[in-house]
C-alpha cells in the first residue's frame, strides 16, 4: 500500500516531512503524530526486539484520521539501505489526545545484518518480463515507462498489452523462510481475463518468483462446498426450484419517475425474498452528496447511465475487461435518460440477456448502497474507500468499483479484486447453473421429440443468454471443412453435427461462419449415454460467439431419422440464475474490498491462512439483508437464490448461520479440522461469532431500521466490525480480530459492551484463555470458553451473562454452557416453578466451558424452570422455558 499523499511516488521520510511545511495536513501525516509514533517505538525498542537501526528512517506507508472519534492511524514500513521491506509494517494508533491506543509490529529484527546488497542484477523491464513468465502470462510488448522514479521509490510502466492496469515496479526486500532478506522487484500485473491481480516478488538477481499475492478473491470454492454438501445430487429440477416471490411481477413499462431505480432494495436479498420496488432518491446525502451519477463534485449528473462516482455497472458477457485511463470497452449499460429513471422490465421466466437492464440496474444500486451504508459506519474517503473523486480531498480517489454483470468469465462464482488505494477494484458477477433446461423438437404432424438431455459447451455463448432459441434444424455432417458444403442452408438455422474428424471448436466455428445460431453435436460413439462437456480453444482470436450443446448418439440418431422424414424445428432453453439479483452475494463481494482496504496498509494484509475475509463478507451479506422482523435464531443461508434453493435452504456454506448453537455449532476448535481447512469454510466460524455479536447488541439496544444511523444494536455492531478491522493489524487471526473489536468498543463506546463482546466470543471458543498461535497456521490454536477475570468480577457481567442455555425455549433437550471458571466440578440443577429440583448432575468445569452439558427435557411437563449451576465461583442461574 503506498502512502495517501503520493501515488507510486516518493516515499517521504520523517526528515523530509518536517521540511515540507507547505503540504496541507490532509496530504501528509501530521508531524506530531509521526514524531510521537517514532518516540513511542524507540522507547519500546528493546521490548519489540528491534535495534536502533531497524527503526531508523521508516517509510510512511499510510496515515489517516477518523473524523468521528479522532483516532489517527499511522503505518510505517521498514527500510533497509533505503529500500522498503515488503510486509514489514508497524502500526501506531493515537486517540484524539495523542495517546497510543493500539500498536502492531512486524518489522524484521536486525534487518541490516540479514539483507542482501541493494544492487539489483535485473532491470525493471527485465523484472516485468520475468514476472510475466513466472505467472504464465504472455511476454509484454512495447513496454513504456509511464511514470519515472528511482528503483526504491518505484516507477510505473504501460500495460505492455498483458495487463488491465499500468504496471508498477518497485525495488524491495522480501523476508524469506530462512530469515534472509532477499532483494526483489515487486511487480503488479493484472491479467486480461481479470481472474487474478498479482502482486509478485521477483528475485532481483535471478528473476525467480519468490512470492505472490492475489488481490482477487473468488467464491468458486463455495459452490464446490455446496456440491459436496448435496452429496452428488443434481441441481434442483424446475419442479423443485422455488418460483420468484409472488409479489415480484414483471415491470410492464417505464414510469419515468426522476432519480428512481426499480430494484430489490435494501434488506431484500433476492427475487425469492421479496418484491421488486421502485426506489427514489436513494443516495445518502452525506456519503454521496452529489448523488450516484456525479463525478466532478458539482451539482448535476455527469452520466445518465449506471455510472458515477462510486461505481460503474455494465454487462460483460464477452469478457472484455479492458480499461485504459478510465475509457472502457464495456458491454451494455442501461440509460436512465436525463430523468435518471432506471425502471426496466423484468420477467422471471426470461433469459438473463433479456433481463440485462434490470440486472445491471440492481448491481449498480447495490454497489452504491454498500458504499453509502459502510461510509456512514467508518469506511470513509480517509479510510481508503472506493470513489473516483474524494470530495474531502483526503485519500487518493480514482478507485471506484467496476461492477461487471453477467460476466462471461465463469459460472457459479463471483469475485472482487481490491488493489492498493488509487487503483480500481473490479467486481465480477456470474451466472449460476440450474437444472431448468429444455431441448425439444417439433416434427411434421404436430409430433414432439424430446425433451433431450444435453451438456453445454465450455466455450462460446451460454445458451441462457439467448434463451429461448427456436429455429429449423439442418444437418451439417462432421462439419470439419470451411466453408461447410451446405453453408448457405445454415444461415439463421440450428446446425446438427456429428462428433469426430476435427475439434469441437472447429466444428462450431465453421457453423458460426455459415450463420448458424446454435450447434447441436451428437455423439458418434455407440452404446454410451455419457454426455461430453465440449471444451477447447477457439481456432482464431475472435473466439466463438454462438452456443453449442452435446447430445447422445441415440438421441442424435432419432433426430437424423426425423430430419430424413421432413422439416424439424428445435426449441432450446436454459434458465440460469443471475448472480446480479442475489444481493447477499453482491454485498459479500463488496465486503472483500472493505476488509482488504481497512486491514493494515490497505492491500496484501489478508493473505495469511487464518485471515477471516470470507467471514466478514458473509457478515456484511447477512447484515445488509436483515429486516426489522427477523430474529437471530432463524437459520440464514448465503446464496440461496443463486444456488436455486428456497429461502430456507442452507446456501453455499457448510451450515446456515444462526445464534442457535443447535443449528450452527461452529467454534474456534473447528478451525483446521475438515472441512474447515480453507478460507471459505474458515470464514464461517468467524462470521458465526460476528452474527452472534450483532444479535446480542440488538437484544441490548434494539434494531434500528435506519441503516445509516448510529443507534440501535445492528448499527453499533456494524460500526464495531468495520472499526475493528483498523485495530487488528496486518495478517490477523481470529483473536486479533476479536481484540480489534474490543478496542473499537473501548474507543467508540467507552468499553460499554466489553462484557457482552467477551461473552459472544467465548461462546464460540475465543475466550480469555484461547491461544491463537501463528496466524499462518490453522492447526496450532487452542480454543477456550472462559471469560476474563475482570469481566466476571465487574458489575457489567451479570450472572446470566456467564451462562448460556440453548435452545430456549426448549423441547426435548437443552445445552448448558458456563464461561466462568471453577476449581471443582460444577453441580447442575433443573428447578421447577415450585422450587423442586427435578434434575441434578455434576459435570467437569472444562466440559461446561467447552462442548457444554446436555440435559433432557423430554419427560418434563411444559412450563418455566430454572437452570442453576454451583461451582467454586458461586451460583449462577437462568430461566428456561420448556415447550412440547
Amino acid at each position: 500500500m503506498k502512502h495517501t499523499f503520493t501515488h507510486y511516488g516518493r516515499v517521504l521520510t520523517l526528515a523530509s516531512l518536517l521540511a515540507l511545511p507547505g503540504l496541507s495536513q490532509a496530504q501528509q501525516p501530521a508531524p506530531s503524530s509521526l514524531t510521537r509514533g517514532l518516540e513511542y517505538l524507540n522507547a519500546r525498542r528493546v521490548k519489540l526486539g528491534l535495534s536502533e537501526a531497524d527503526l531508523r528512517n521508516p517509510a510512511v506507508a499510510s496515515e489517516y484520521t477518523d473524523a468521528d472519534n479522532g483516532v489517527t492511524h499511522l503505518y510505517l514500513r521498514q527500510r533497509v539501505q533505503g529500500v522498503e521491506v515488503y510486509g514489514a509494517v508497524i502500526e501506531v494508533h493515537f486517540d484524539r489526545g495523542g495517546k497510543v491506543v493500539q500498536s502492531h509490529n512486524s518489522f524484521v529484527p536486525n534487518a541490516a545484518a540479514v539483507a542482501n546488497a541493494a544492487t539489483p542484477g535485473l532491470s525493471p523491464v527485465q523484472a516485468v518480463a520475468a514476472a510475466a513468465r513466472a505467472l504464465n502470462m504472455p511476454a509484454p510488448q512495447g513496454l513504456r515507462l509511464e511514470k519515472e522514479g528511482s528503483a526504491a521509490e518505484g516507477m510505473t510502466f504501460s500495460t505492455g498489452g498483458i495487463s488491465l492496469e499500468k504496471i508498477p515496479v518497485q525495488l524491495m526486500y522480501s523476508l524469506r523462510p530462512d530469515g534472509r532478506l532477499a532483494l526483489v522487484w515487486n511487480v503488479t500485473l493484472y491479467p486480461l481475463d481479470a481472474q487474478h491481480y498479482w502482486d509478485a516478488r521477483i528475485d532481483a538477481s535471478t528473476g525467480a518468483l519468490l512470492d505472490r499475492t492475489d488481490f482477487v478473491v473468488s467464491e468458486e470454492a463455495s459452490f464446490a462446498a455446496l456440491v459436496r454438501r448435496r452429496q452428488g445430487q443434481a441441481l434442483p429440477s424446475a419442479a423443485q426450484r422455488p418460483a420468484a416471490a409472488a409479489s415480484t411481477p414483471a415491470t410492464a413499462g417505464r414510469t419515468n419517475v426522476p432519480n428512481s431505480y426499480n430494484v430489490w432494495p435494501l434488506t431484500v436479498e433476492s427475487p425469492n425474498h421479496g418484491a421488486r420496488q421502485l426506489v427514489t432518491d436513494p443516495a445518502n446525502a452525506t456519503a454521496s452528496p452529489y448523488g450516484w451519477h456525479d463525478t466532478n463534485g458539482v451539482t448535476g449528473a455527469e452520466y445518465t447511465i449506471t455510472r458515477g462516482n462510486n461505481t460503474h455497472a455494465y454487462e460483460d458477457r464477452r469478457k472484455l475487461n479492458t480499461v485504459t485511463s478510465n475509457t472502457y470497452t464495456a458491454g451494455f449499460t442501461p440509460d436512465g435518460t436525463a430523468q435518471l429513471s432506471f425502471d426496466f422490465p423484468y420477467t422471471p421466466t426470461s433469459s438473463a440477456n433479456s433481463n440485462e437492464a434490470a440486472a445491471v440496474t440492481n448491481l449498480f444500486y447495490w454497489n452504491n448502497i454498500m458504499h453509502d451504508v459502510t461510509e456512514r459506519h467508518g469506511f470513509t474517503e480517509a479510510a481508503r474507500n472506493f470513489q473516483l473523486r474524494n470530495y474531502s480531498g483526503v485519500g487518493l480517489g480514482n478507485d471506484f468499483v467496476q461492477a461487471e454483470a453477467q460476466d462471461g468469465g465463469g459460472l457459479n462464482n463471483a469475485n472482487f479484486s481490491a488493489p492498493r488505494e488509487g487503483n480500481q477494484p473490479r467486481m465480477q458477477m456470474y451466472l449460476w447453473e440450474t437444472a431448468q433446461q429444455s431441448l425439444t423438437f417439433a416434427l411434421p404432424g404436430g409430433v414432439t421429440l424430446g425433451p433431450f438431455t444435453f451438456a453445454q459447451a465450455a466455450f462460446g455463448r451460454r445458451l441462457a443468454m439467448v434463451s429461448p432459441l427456436n429455429g429449423p434444424v439442418v444437418y451439417a455432417g462432421p462439419g470439419c471443412t470451411t466453408p461447410l458444403p451446405n453453408a448457405a442452408a445454415l444461415s439463421g438455422k440450428i446446425a446438427l453435427m456429428k462428433r469426430g474428424g476435427c475439434n469441437f471448436t472447429a466444428k462450431v466455428k465453421a457453423a458460426e461462419a455459415a450463420g448458424a445460431r446454435l450447434v447441436i453435436v451428437m455423439d458418434s460413439i455407440p452404446n454410451t449415454t455419457q454426455l461430453v462437456s465440449m471444451s477447447g480453444a477457439a481456432p482464431d482470436s475472435n473466439g466463438i460467439r454462438i452456443p453449442a450443446v452435446f447430445i447422445t448418439r441415440a438421441d442424435g440418431q432419432q433426430l437424423l431419422q426425423s430430419l430424413a422424414a421432413g422439416t424439424v424445428s428445435a426449441s432450446a432453453s436454459v434458465l440460469d440464475r443471475d448472480g446480479d439479483l442475489d444481493n447477499g452475494i453482491i454485498a459479500h463481494e463488496y465486503g472483500h474490498g472493505i476488509t482488504n482496504r481497512l486491514t493494515g496498509t490497505g492491500a496484501g494484509c489478508l493473505t495469511n491462512l487464518e485471515q477471516m475475509g470470507e467471514g466478514w463478507s458473509d457478515f456484511f451479506a447477512l447484515w445488509m439483508t436483515t429486516k426489522p422482523t427477523d430474529v437471530g435464531t432463524t437459520p440464514r443461508g448465503i446464496g440461496t437464490y443463486a444456488s436455486s434453493e428456497p429461502v430456507t435452504g442452507g446456501g453455499i456454506r457448510t451450515k446456515p448461520y444462526s445464534t442457535d448453537m443447535t443449528v450452527n455449532t461452529l467454534t474456534y476448535a473447528n478451525l483446521g479440522v475438515s472441512p474447515y481447512t480453507a478460507v471459505h469454510a474458515n470464514g464461517e466460524i468467524w462470521c458465526s461469532a460476528l452474527w452472534d455479536l450483532n444479535w446480542a447488541l440488538i437484544n441490548r439496544y434494539g434494531y434500528n431500521a435506519d441503516l445509516y444511523g448510529s443507534t440501535g444494536g445492528n448499527n453499533i455492531a456494524l460500526k464495531l466490525v468495520i472499526d475493528g478491522c483498523k485495530y487488528q493489524g496486518c495478517n490477523p487471526g481470529f483473536l486479533s480480530g476479536r481484540n480489534g473489536i474490543l478496542k473499537a468498543d473501548s474507543i467508540n463506546n467507552g468499553a460499554a459492551n466489553a462484557a457482552l463482546i467477551w461473552q459472544v466470543f467465548a461462546r464460540r471458543g475465543m475466550g480469555a484463555s484461547a491461544v491463537q498461535g501463528s496466524t499462518n497456521n490453522i492447526s496450532d490454536q487452542t480454543a477456550a470458553y472462559d471469560l476474563p477475570a475482570g469481566v466476571l468480577a465487574s458489575k457489567a457481567a451479570k450472572a446470566a451473562e456467564t451462562l448460556a442455555v440453548y435452545p430456549n425455549p426448549a423441547q426435548d433437550r437443552v445445552t448448558v454452557r458456563q464461561y466462568a471458571a471453577s476449581q471443582r466440578p460444577v453441580q447442575l440443577e433443573l428447578v421447577n416453578n415450585l422450587g423442586q429440583v427435578v434434575q441434578r448432575q455434576t459435570a467437569p468445569a472444562a466440559q461446561l466451558q467447552g462442548a457444554g452439558v446436555e440435559l433432557s427435557t423430554a419427560a418434563l411437563p411444559a412450563g418455566i424452570y430454572v437452570v442453576r449451576l454451583t461451582g467454586s465461583a458461586g451460583t449462577t442461574s437462568q430461566k428456561l422455558v420448556v415447550r412440547h
